[in-house]
């Protein structure tokens, strides 16, 4: 079952290295997603480590973030708005145009996880149209 989580607000943006409620430091990488990019599109982490991905759709129209890393990830979290929702599983989280939202995960295995946007723009995938990039996890 496809699990989407749509987003329609605004979020405001996390500082670098802040600590978790929990006490552990939190790696925060912001990313731009445009017509038809990521920015940046590699990311690194270790695994263990707290990461916010501050994702801000400036373009025109909806984009999402998909990755096998929200599959393998622990202690996954969407915020907007000031709303933060604690989640099991998640497959991809939409951004409309204008918006931002914040996925914080948890890596949990050494290995690089493509990303992608699955939106579709005259008949071709966003990613086809090269929305994509990865995220190294290593120990």
């Amino acid at each position: 079952m496809r699990t989407a989580v749509v987003i329609t607000g605004l979020i405001f943006l996390l500082a670098l290295g802040r600590e978790a409620p929990s006490g552990e430091v939190v790696k925060t990488v912001a990313l731009t997603a445009s017509e038809f990019k990521f920015t940046p599109a590699s990311l690194a982490v270790k695994v263990g480590e707290r990461l916010a991905l501050v994702i801000s759709n400036r373009g025109g129209m909806r984009h999402e973030f998909l990755s096998p890393l929200l599959k393998s990830a622990r202690d996954i979290e969407i915020k907007v708005d000031g709303v933060k929702a604690e989640v099991g599983s998640v497959e991809e989280v939409e951004v409309e145009p204008r918006h931002t939202v914040t996925i914080e995960v948890t890596a949990t295995r050494a290995g690089t996880y493509t990303f992608w946007c699955g939106e579709t723009f005259h008949g071709k995938l966003h990613r086809d149209l090269g929305m994509k990039g990865t995220i190294t996890v290593t120990r």
